[in-house]
């Protein structure tokens, strides 16, 4: 085959579903995973990549980049065809870039009142084990703050992973000062910009 022939060919494409909240798409060399959740009767697709791989020489390597507009145009509605044909409805949920850090989703409050059952379940007590659950709208998800033993971090953070598995982003970090010292651990959907 020819170098442009191999650059024309057109890729096969595959679309699974490895685990809650995770939706894999590979086309040639190439791995998208997108955050993928239900909401009531409509299964709700991510339109931003949580994260990108390309495969090289025997291993997979992770690509961060951002997510083309060519590549969106193609790989979106190839997904949403795929799920549509199982009988699936399906909703694209994209992040409001011209919103910046002023955008609001009033769903999150559902989260944040989910998140103190899922914590009060794991044995974690509001005051007690961390001081505040913050909205993070414009990375649409949540932020336990002033957690104060080590040992709550690690329950706290796997407590949120479990209880939403579509949100891919976290960010675990420790505050010696200002109004809530102690450690704090993020999840959201998007990552924090830059």
């Amino acid at each position: 085959m020819s170098m442009l022939a191999a650059l024309a060919k057109r890729w096969n494409y595959s679309v699974t579903s490895p685990g809650a909240g995770r939706l894999l798409y590979r086309e040639g060399n190439r791995e998208y995973t997108f955050p993928i959740f239900q909401d009531h009767e409509t299964t709700v697709l991510v339109g931003v990549p949580s994260s990108q791989r390309v495969h090289l020489f025997f291993n997979w390597y992770a690509q961060p980049q951002e997510f083309s507009t060519a590549a969106r145009d193609r790989i979106i509605p190839r997904i949403e065809e795929h799920l549509r044909a199982r009988g699936v409805r399906v909703r694209v949920f994209e992040r409001d870039e011209t919103a910046g850090n002023f955008s609001f989703h009033p769903e999150l409050l559902e989260s944040r009142d989910r998140a103190i059952e899922l914590l009060d379940a794991a044995g974690c007590e509001w005051f007690t084990d961390y001081n505040s659950i913050d909205l993070l709208h414009a990375e649409y998800g949540l932020e336990v703050g002033g957690i104060q033993k080590d040992s709550d971090v690690r329950i706290i953070a796997e407590t949120l992973q479990q209880g939403f598995p579509h949100w891919h982003h976290q960010n675990v970090c420790v505050h010696d000062h200002g109004r809530e010292p102690g450690w704090t651990v993020a999840l959201c959907m998007f990552p924090a910009a830059q």
